[in-house]
């Protein structure tokens, strides 16, 4: 229940922009997919000034939404929301390893282009998908603060037609977070890491149940 609260403002948010451009859309267009995914991201890391110690964040499931909306036949608004529950690591000189668990959610919107049907098959859309958004990523500590950051993504795939309104997605996405060089993050009072990074990148792979209506 703790993770429906947490997550629920934060697609209110990635909606409203994606909602507003539907009535530019033609009636005939007006389709929705929705598509709950499970997946696996990878990677992730950034190096600490103060101790020199590479802070990793370990491999872990993620699960999330991918709500599209047609706007043209091979065009569409992508919403893409993502959480992953893993936690930090180092390779430095501390004690309790990993240091604390962190939640890191992805909310984005952007745009899909269906690329044409495979030659042997009338099924399998390949597509390639681009969006932008927010990173939040929590420490579970109560003494460390939450950090917000720009991030894009980009990534491609496939989807497989079972019927007209039901079928399987399957996508693998690079996402990038920005991080100013030398910026803090997860400070309080104090703070505990200071970043030498331009950037902090993961990897995920998913594969969702897609409905159409």
């Amino acid at each position: 229940m703790k993770i429906i609260a947490a997550i629920i403002p934060a697609i209110t948010l990635a909606l409203i922009p994606a909602l507003a451009l539907i009535p530019a859309v033609s009636s005939a267009a007006q389709m929705i997919e929705v598509a709950p995914f499970a997946g696996q991201r990878y990677g992730g890391s950034f190096e600490d000034t103060n101790t020199a110690s590479q802070f990793e964040v370990g491999d872990a499931k993620s699960f999330g939404l991918l709500l599209d909306f047609d706007t043209e036949p091979d065009k569409q608004i992508e919403v893409f929301l993502s959480r992953q529950a893993t936690h930090l690591a180092t390779t430095g000189p501390f004690t309790g390893n990993p240091l604390f668990d962190l939640t890191i959610d992805y909310y984005h919107i952007g745009g899909l282009y269906m690329l044409p049907m495979l030659p042997e098959s009338e099924r399998v859309r390949p597509f390639v998908s681009g969006t932008i958004g927010l990173t939040r990523m929590a420490p579970n500590r109560s003494d460390l603060t939450t950090e917000n950051r720009l991030s894009l993504s980009l990534g491609g795939g496939a989807k497989f037609f079972l019927t007209g309104s039901l079928g399987l997605r399957f996508d693998v996405r690079g996402i990038y977070t920005m991080l100013n060089s030398d910026s803090a993050v997860f400070c309080s009072g104090g703070c505990t890491i200071k970043v030498r990074s331009n950037g902090f990148v993961q990897t995920e792979v998913g594969a969702a149940l897609m409905m159409r209506f």
